[in-house]
């Protein structure tokens, strides 16, 4: 049995309980700022498993995920600590930006860890969290989505500093979470991912779903994630049982990584805007979408596949100006089955 409880945020969470709490940062011009935190205390010893959504405020279906796993986890028959944090920016969440809204540098949260007490808002939240959370934690999932662009996404992200054995820890997390490619990235120590390799504790990045989808698609990509999560637990020893994986599943760096991206501004048409195409297989010189250009009605571009390989990164139907991303594709040329 476990016998020690799990402290966080003056709140003391007996083994086999679950408590929610606030995590204070400071105080600003709206009020009190504090960023949201639930634990489960598992009855048994095991690791501690933080599970990050919303470091980017647009970015919101994992949290329905972290909510649908803190209602169905059960503390008797959990190993470890799990602490999910639903809002980690707050100030981003409650404006549906990516970044906080500060007339300050470093609003990205994505990358001010570890933060600092005396630096920008979104500074102190990254301190807060690293403080609180990080510092305390045995294995991390970094939680993305895509935002309010119309994007849609289906990786894990493996920091490609990571070595030895962190490495491997952290590509068993990507690689047990199921998306079917593990993208090695640029994920540097400000990144919560890379924080934590830094720190000799293995982390996964994911992006998974998007926002405001339909119904249906909206069901599945929460439940991918959520069996996602729960395979990472049981291969860290939190649950009983074997992680469910697809058959096959593959790696790849950025040299690996193609894009079709509009040059011109416009409506998108996607042709890949179904749940099943993120992780298909795709042809070089395959439409995925085309830009019309929505003064003259006019097919300004087309956006075609550069090589062959898997999609993992779509967006869906609507206005897209130019310069943004499109499709991503993951080339068939580099990868390897893992």
């Amino acid at each position: 049995m476990n016998s020690h409880s799990f402290s966080i945020a003056n709140t003391e969470v007996p083994p086999g309980k679950r408590a929610s709490a606030m995590l204070h940062v400071t105080r600003t011009l709206r009020g009190d700022l504090a960023v949201p935190v639930h634990v489960i205390n598992g009855a048994s010893a095991g690791p501690v498993f933080a599970v990050l959504c919303n470091v980017h405020g647009d970015e919101a279906m994992p949290l329905l995920a972290a909510l649908r796993l803190y209602r169905e986890i059960e503390a008797s028959k959990l190993s470890g600590t799990l602490i999910l944090l639903p809002v980690c920016n707050p100030l981003a969440f409650s404006d549906f930006r990516r970044e906080s809204a500060e007339q300050r540098e470093n609003t990205d949260l994505h990358r001010c860890f570890p933060g600092n007490a005396r630096g920008s808002v979104t500074e102190m939240i990254a301190r807060t969290l690293a403080e609180n959370v990080l510092d305390k934690v045995d294995a991390l999932c970094d939680m993305h989505s895509g935002g309010q662009g119309g994007r849609i996404h289906q990786r894990a992200d493996l920091s490609e500093a990571a070595t030895g054995e962190v490495r491997d820890k952290s590509l068993e997390l990507c690689r047990v979470f199921g998306t079917g490619v593990v993208h090695v990235n640029n994920l540097p120590p400000s990144t919560a991912v890379g924080y934590l390799n830094s720190r000799g504790k293995p982390a996964a990045g994911v992006e998974i779903g998007g926002t405001y989808m339909a119904g249906p698609m909206t069901e599945e990509f929460v439940s991918r994630i959520v069996r996602g999560l729960t395979n990472q637990m049981k291969s860290l020893g939190m649950l009983e049982g074997a992680p469910e994986l697809p058959a096959k599943q593959y790696l790849f760096t950025r040299k690996e990584r193609k894009e079709a991206n509009p040059t011109k501004g416009g409506y998108v048409i996607s042709h890949a805007n179904d749940i099943q195409d993120l992780g298909r297989w795709v042809k070089a010189g395959e439409k995925l979408g085309s830009v019309v250009d929505p003064y003259t009605f006019e097919e300004s571009e087309a956006l075609a596949a550069p090589c062959d390989g898997v999609l993992f990164f779509s967006r869906m139907s609507g206005p897209a100006e130019a310069g943004a991303k499109g499709y991503a594709i993951a080339d068939a040329a580099g990868l390897k089955e893992i």
